[in-house]
């Protein structure tokens, strides 16, 4: 007997007829076959639900030959179960060798189908005008295919993983700029709000100076003007005196009153006072700054980032000469243009 034959004998020993797979527990019934434990009672509870009365209380009939046996006498068959366990792990019984339709060995492999089939599926009208192979030389052809596309795919691989580096480098280059270029912003505008508050002391101090100096021309002309008054008062009174006097004591002496009130003229303040303080608030790139919330900066030709404004900074003196100087000292000749959205 050929071995492959002898393989399909012990193949049919080790499966249980009802599931048609190797034993699991296998056990004997008084009659002689064999079946999983599982599958036989399986097998007699559906018999026992079908409508009738058993001739034998506790027997049920056997799924081979219909032989009646008694449930408590299934007898496990310990030989049959390592039989069933060699056939699981025998490379020449393994069931994905084997045509499950026709239990022959897979010998052919068919090429429209891309699938092992056996002989007898050879000669079936479904593969009988296909093209066929031994299965050894399949093996061997889909083998070659399969170690170029191995080395294909690890090829991929790699070159992925080289990619993925220069990728990593670059995002960690990226992230080393933006960190650098975040360090400047808040270096430079430290720098700005340094020069800001020097600024705002200066002003304040301008025009404390400023309050001073008008202020202290103001107290001085009031000064005067309070003792014009005084003056003007005293000749008042001395005038409402001398008309009550009598005739004759009134024309006594009144040349000198009458030069006296001649004499008389008002003293107006020298220097107008101001309309509003000299001292000015320019606050540098204030006008930038409102002119965000109107328009929108558009970079000229030529320039691609319209996020930046160059990496030159800002300083201090350039931004209190655009501000300072209003809207018409902008120059017009820079990289970037104010436009208002319409």
């Amino acid at each position: 007997m050929e071995a492959v034959e002898l393989a399909r004998k012990l193949q049919e020993e080790a499966t249980c007829s009802i599931c048609l797979d190797y034993f699991t527990d296998p056990v004997m019934t008084a009659c002689g076959h064999n079946f999983c434990r599982a599958c036989i009672q399986l097998s007699w509870e559906k018999v026992r639900g079908k409508k009738g009365r058993r001739k034998q209380k506790g027997s049920f009939p056997c799924p081979e030959c219909r032989a009646m046996s008694l449930q408590r006498n299934l007898l496990p068959n310990r030989l049959l179960t390592k039989v069933a366990e060699m056939a699981r792990q025998h490379p020449g019984l393994q069931k994905q060798d084997v045509c499950q339709e026709h239990q022959e060995p897979l010998k052919l492999f068919c090429q429209e189908d891309q699938s092992p089939i056996c002989v007898v599926c050879r000669e079936s009208r479904e593969h009988r005008l296909h093209r066929v192979l031994p299965a050894e030389e399949a093996v061997q052809g889909y083998k070659l295919k399969l170690e170029e596309d191995t080395e294909y795919l690890r090829e991929q691989i790699t070159r992925t993983g080289n990619l993925q580096a220069k990728e990593e480098q670059s995002l960690a280059e990226w992230q080393g700029k933006v960190k650098e270029r975040r360090e400047r912003i808040v270096l430079e505008f430290e720098k700005m709000n340094l020069y800001l508050v020097e600024e705002e002391q200066r002003l304040l101090r301008a025009l404390e100076r400023e309050e001073e100096e008008t202020a202290s021309r103001l107290r001085e002309s009031v000064a005067c003007l309070d003792r014009q008054g005084h003056s003007l008062e005293l000749l008042l009174l001395q005038l409402e005196e001398r008309s009550t006097h009598g005739p004759l004591q009134m024309l006594q002496d009144m040349k000198e009153p009458l030069s006296r009130k001649n004499n008389v003229s008002v003293q107006c303040p020298e220097v107008a006072p101001p309309t509003r303080p000299r001292t000015v608030c320019r606050v540098p790139g204030q006008i930038e700054v409102l002119r965000g919330f109107l328009g929108k900066w558009v970079p000229r030709a030529g320039t691609s980032d319209p996020g930046s404004l160059g990496d030159a900074p800002l300083h201090p003196p350039a931004l209190e000469a655009i501000s300072g100087g209003g809207a018409s000292a902008l120059p017009d000749d820079g990289d970037w243009l104010f436009t208002v959205p319409l």
